[in-house]
């Protein structure tokens, strides 16, 4: 159970996040700006090897400019920016894979297509892309392993139930890979059919809704909403530490700690100094039973909380609570 002050605390800092995301995510260049009183840290990013510190939102932003306007070229610069410094992002890898194959390097597109997938198992426009190349390159038996798995998500979806938007993609890529693995003709072309113009032309203003939306969720304790609206806001906002720190929220407040993990090292990768992340990752340390490594979090912040801060202040006073309690079982 949640003490009043703790949840007061939460709710203040979720709340500060909500009012703050337009100005966040609608500045110049949608630069990594923290919230939860996180700041741009000067350690940042990490360094390219060309030198200049690379903003992988904004090298997303000009990768998806330059697919859609047939640069593929510029795209796969940027995409490749992205990749340096968020290796895993699906969404990143599935466009990577789509400029592949604009490119005329399908074979080279399929490691970025499986990466994609490896993170993401239910990304249909990956596993249809997959299978339209792998019948291209001559690997039937690949793009039938891709087809099955794609009618699993529908029969998932039919079981027990999901999103229509889901539903109706999963059957439109079942009957492309169907009708391409029929045919044996070339039809990786015209990649992911409306979804992909969807994913490319929705303007950069959807993402600052998507997360402001995802917040909105949070705040009511609507956590799978919530973790499919983030995921919304990256396809269109690209890797951003605050979408990942939620997104760890997020599934962390399912019990899926794993990905919860996942997502706060996502974050840190980006902006070690995010404050919130940084908290939430010592949460989960404390909520798996490893105290220890839950204060060095703490450790982390007394550097970053000079003056205090709430995420400080709420991690010692859990650390606190849990130590208490062990004294008491003890005695």
């Amino acid at each position: 159970m949640i003490n009043d002050s703790r949840a007061n605390s939460r709710m203040r800092k979720l709340t500060a996040a909500l009012l703050s995301a337009t100005l966040i995510m609608t500045a110049p260049n949608f630069a990594p700006v923290l919230a939860n009183g996180g700041g741009a840290s000067s350690g940042g990013l990490p360094a390219s090897p060309s030198g200049p510190k690379i903003d992988p939102v904004q090298s997303y932003r000009e990768g998806l400019e330059a697919l859609q306007a047939g640069d593929y070229k510029t795209a796969e610069k940027k995409f490749n920016e992205v990749l340096t410094v968020a290796r895993k992002m699906p969404e990143a890898n599935y466009y990577m894979g789509v400029t592949k194959v604009r490119l005329g390097k399908e074979k080279a597109s399929v490691r970025y297509f499986k990466r994609a997938i490896k993170e993401m198992p239910d990304f249909v426009e990956a596993r249809e892309q997959l299978a339209l190349v792998q019948v291209n390159i001559g690997k039937p038996d690949d793009a039938i392993e891709q087809l099955a798995a794609l009618q699993t998500i529908a029969e998932d979806c039919a079981s027990h139930g999901c999103d229509d938007v889901l539903a109706a993609r999963t059957a439109q890529a079942i009957a492309t890979v169907e009708a391409a693995l029929g045919s044996g003709e070339d039809v990786s072309a015209a990649p992911g059919g409306g979804q992909f113009a969807q994913l490319i032309f929705e303007p950069r203003e959807a993402g600052d809704a998507h997360y402001v939306d995802a917040v909105k969720l949070i705040n009511q304790e609507r956590f799978a909403e919530a973790i499919a609206t983030l995921y919304s806001a990256q396809k269109t906002a690209g890797p951003h530490p605050d979408i990942l720190n939620y997104l760890g929220f997020a599934h962390r407040k399912l019990g899926r700690f794993d990905e919860a993990r996942k997502y706060y090292s996502a974050a840190l990768a980006l902006a070690p100094d995010h404050l919130g992340a940084n908290e939430y990752l010592g949460e989960l340390y404390l909520e798996l039973g490893q105290l220890e490594k839950a204060k060095r979090q703490l450790a982390t912040l007394d550097r970053l909380c000079a003056f205090g801060c709430a995420e400080r202040e709420d991690l010692a006073r859990l650390i606190a609570m849990r130590e208490a309690d062990r004294h008491a079982a003890r005695e």
